[in-house]
């Protein structure tokens, strides 16, 4: 693992995964065919990560061998592929060197991982392959198998400059992950991007909507925090891919457990971890904290990765104002954004903040959240494991 680790690692910041068209050439026609019948290609804005663990776990508690892929990790790379089978990543670092030298192509760290994640996938003969897709779809690294299950989580504002200004441009990048779909699994939508699925696409055969499924339990999906229509979505994915039905208690909020997705780290005073990353994953991490908590005088200590709109994050957090604005220090994590770039925005919005250390998130009395980039998220838990 030391050598494949060092290998991704030389990756980091040197190569873009821009080399889509020739990736398919790393596989037989015959492993193409099977990654096309046998993964769950999950794409969306937000959620992407959850859906796909869930996925995951409720596959696994069915036993069906599979193999998870997700992206960025928290703390170490492995956390990428998870399988439930023993697997040694290393056996596979040799086809991925060769396949650069011979194809004269140098592979970006998602891509390297990406074909790891499917070689192995393939050689342990497991039965699905769970791939979260990186950014958009249609020209994003896993859109080279062409899935014939996809799981569309929802559809909001991020990456706009790649994807497009309007929820129907992102669709488009979105839902074409794959131009041959069987089983179209539909998340949290409005009813808009719902007609429009039914009335403007015409390249999967059956679509399975949360709203829908979640009715069949009395459930109202407006009554949903977001973990659970996460699980939701997934339990429809796995009972409708098996045709089985399998029976949960809703209420148990053990079902909803994601590491840095609503993750309660301490309960008083409560300390939440949220990799809440643009300005539809920020309004609904605080809808879902406001049902559970008193949100007066809650520490918001946010951070997030470069290229973000923050400026209506915090037009957004403006209005909240019973939180606690405080930006993490610049140079604390990967990639961010430091707080003196939007200092100015602040100021003359008279929006009130602090710029902090990370340290004082955890020195904090009082209910606090940790939210942004998931880099971030990690960067916490690693100097907690220190």
């Amino acid at each position: 693992m030391k050598e494949l680790k060092e290998y991704l690692d030389s990756k980091i910041g040197k190569s873009n995964n821009k080399n889509l068209k020739v990736l398919n050439k790393f596989f037989s026609i015959s492993q193409l065919d099977r990654l096309k019948d046998r993964t769950i290609a999950v794409v969306g804005t937000n959620g992407k990560t959850s859906t796909a663990r869930f996925i995951y776990q409720i596959l696994s508690e069915q036993q069906y061998s599979s193999l998870l892929f997700t992206s960025p990790h928290l703390v170490n790379f492995v956390e990428r592929i998870r399988t439930n089978n023993d697997a040694d990543f290393d056996l596979y670092l040799n086809d991925i060197r060769e396949f650069e030298e011979t194809t004269n192509t140098t592979l970006g760290y998602f891509e390297t991982l990406f074909l790891l994640a499917s070689i192995c996938f393939l050689e342990s003969e497991l039965d699905f392959f769970i791939c979260e897709a990186g950014i958009g779809g249609v020209l994003d690294t896993t859109s080279i198998i062409q899935s014939k299950n996809v799981v569309l989580t929802n559809i909001g504002e991020d990456h706009q400059d790649l994807l497009g200004y309007k929820d129907i441009d992102v669709l488009n990048q979105k839902i074409f992950v794959s131009s041959n779909i069987n089983n179209l699994f539909i998340g949290d939508l409005s009813n808009e991007l719902i007609e429009t699925v039914e009335k403007n696409y015409k390249h999967f055969k059956s679509s399975y909507y949360l709203k829908d499924y979640s009715r069949s339990f009395n459930i109202q999906i407006e009554d949903l925090n977001t973990n659970q229509k996460n699980y939701m979505l997934a339990l429809k994915t796995v009972t409708s891919l098996l045709d089985c039905n399998i029976n949960k208690n809703f209420s148990d909020s053990d079902l909803y457990s994601i590491e840095g997705r609503f993750e309660v780290i301490n309960k008083n005073p409560v300390k939440i971890l949220d990799g809440a990353h643009n300005l539809e994953g920020v309004i609904h991490l605080l809808k879902d904290y406001e049902k559970q908590y008193n949100s007066k005088n809650t520490y918001l200590y946010l951070g997030f990765k470069t290229g973000k709109d923050l400026e209506t994050i915090f037009n957004f957090l403006n209005s909240k104002k019973d939180y606690k604005v405080n930006l993490i220090e610049e140079n604390t994590f990967f990639n961010q954004q430091s707080p003196n770039d939007f200092k100015y925005f602040l100021d003359n919005k008279s929006i009130d903040y602090k710029i902090v250390t990370l340290d004082s998130f955890s020195l904090n009395k009082n209910p606090s959240i940790l939210l942004g980039s998931l880099y971030l998220i990690g960067e916490y838990k690693k100097r907690k494991q220190t």
